[in-house]
């Protein structure tokens, strides 16, 4: 059994955290656009980000934020973020 990335264990804990944030037992993949085809707002991505920065220990700077519109986007940056 291979290891997963760093990448994919981000991967796989945004959309453990997204989940959390939407209605119904919807699955989520990587390309998904968090307002477009998940339907969070604003408001409920700052909620999704302030949770992933707590399970990850990490702050997201506001300017990386505007660059986030997929589930990868977010992965991408906290890997970035975490320097990994």
């Amino acid at each position: 059994e291979r290891e997963m990335s760093s990448y994919e264990e981000t991967l796989a804990a945004t959309i453990e955290i997204l989940k959390k944030h939407l209605d119904g037992d919807r699955a989520i993949v990587a390309s998904d656009h968090i307002q477009n085809d998940l339907g969070l707002d604003s408001l409920g991505i700052m909620e999704v980000i302030a949770d992933v920065e707590d399970r990850f220990d990490v702050s997201v700077p506001s300017d990386q934020l505007a660059g986030i519109s997929t589930v990868e986007d977010v992965a991408r940056a906290l890997d970035k973020i975490r320097g990994s």
